[in-house]
């Protein structure tokens, strides 16, 4: 019996929004377990859009211990932009968690997505839309991965899913 060889690397440039969109998308549904995303606010991302939320949507139905990690310097176009991203989280409170950075240590300049570990798309500071996306490259990802990690564990508490009122 011949043992299958694993998926190659495959690197995907993004130099547009539709580069960007698409390759969010791939990442999104390739996820299993895990995705994490790192931004000042995530606008860039437009996560808050349909699809992308279906596609998380999807990701968090599939199994009951599957995360989405979000780690924001900014709340307010969380707050104020993405009400679909919100709404998920409201029917996901223990799956979709939000969490502020340390102002010490800020999110800053870095556009992150990581999908279980193997993909992960990253973003260049600059002003348009450039970065890449690599699929079945751990390398990439995982240095990646552990610093999101790092910047996750000393970020503020869990968001709530809608402000509290008295």
């Amino acid at each position: 019996m011949q043992a299958l060889a694993p998926d190659p690397p495959q690197r995907t440039l993004i130099g547009s929004r539709a580069d960007l969109e698409a390759a969010l998308l791939v990442l999104i549904t390739r996820a299993r377990q895990r995705l994490r995303f790192a931004a000042v606010d995530l606008s860039v991302l437009a996560l808050g859009e349909v699809r992308p939320v279906a596609a998380m949507r999807a990701v968090l139905l599939a199994d009951a211990y599957n995360r989405i990690q979000l780690l924001v310097d900014d709340m307010a176009w969380l707050d104020t932009r993405a009400p679909r991203l919100r709404g998920l989280q409201r029917d996901f409170p223990h799956a979709l968690l939000i969490r502020c950075a340390d102002p010490q240590d800020p999110v800053g300049h870095d556009v992150v997505a990581i999908g279980d570990d193997r993909d992960a798309l990253r973003l260049q500071p600059t002003i348009g839309i450039l970065g890449e996306m690599w699929c079945h490259h751990g390398p990439f990802a995982q240095p990646l991965g552990t610093e999101f990690d790092r910047r996750w564990e000393h970020a503020s508490h869990n968001q709530p899913s809608q402000p509290l009122g008295l």
